[in-house]
């Protein structure tokens, strides 16, 4: 924007030098209102988006990170007592969710269209569900929701950076949830290498200099 002023600024001077040295062969100068819709240009120009622009992006950002996708993680659970801390979690248990697809409803309802496999159960359910906003990361919200064959649940499950985390709670029991959200087409690719027994380790500190040092290098 300053640009854009200094640039009429030094136009209007020119115009004054220019008439003063009798040089009327010259080009017009850029006229004051010209100057004035350049200014304005450059301003929209560097305005941030608008708010209801970027939660369409987010919306969209959302729908494409649930569509086609798997949530391959593990959940806790406890009694009654556990939920009023006293008494503990158990062990992680291996669960397994496939989202066909998310349909955004009124307000902020969706319906997501799941498999839902855990323990025993094993079923297709078109889940109706809220997403509320934390800043800019979806929060897949369930009250007391009734899910066929399963029961009624709810839940806070936070969508982020390729990963879910979350609670939930049926009556009288409930737990914590997280795992890695993968395409579909991507599982077989990650199972084999589970049993092929990849794994990893944190990077040391020197691995940490020489990634950060290549990446300023890239810039």
């Amino acid at each position: 924007m300053k640009s854009a002023v200094f640039l009429g600024s030094f136009v209007v001077q020119a115009a004054i030098i220019t008439a003063s040295l009798g040089t009327a062969d010259e080009p017009a100068p850029e006229s004051s209102a010209s100057a004035q819709d350049s200014s304005k240009a450059a301003i929209e120009k560097d305005a941030p988006a608008k708010p209801e622009d970027l939660q369409a992006e987010r919306i969209e950002s959302f729908k494409q990170a649930l569509d086609g996708v798997v949530f391959r993680g593990t959940f806790q659970m406890t009694n009654d007592d556990g939920l009023k801390g006293k008494a503990p979690l158990t062990k992680p248990i291996i669960e397994r969710y496939e989202i066909d697809r998310v349909s955004k409803g009124v307000d902020d309802n969706w319906v997501v269209f799941a498999r839902i496999q855990y323990a025993d159960r094993d079923v297709r359910v078109p889940v109706p569900v809220r997403v509320v906003w934390a800043e800019d990361t979806p929060v897949i919200t369930l009250e007391s929701i009734p899910i066929p064959l399963i029961g009624d649940y709810s839940a806070r499950v936070v969508i982020h950076d390729g990963f879910y985390a979350g609670t939930w709670s049926g009556k009288g029991y409930g737990g914590v949830l997280a795992g890695q959200i993968i395409k579909k087409a991507d599982e077989a690719m990650i199972k084999k290498m589970e049993d092929d027994g990849w794994n990893m380790r944190m990077p040391t500190k020197a691995e940490k200099e020489s990634v950060d040092k290549e990446a300023q290098t890239k810039e």
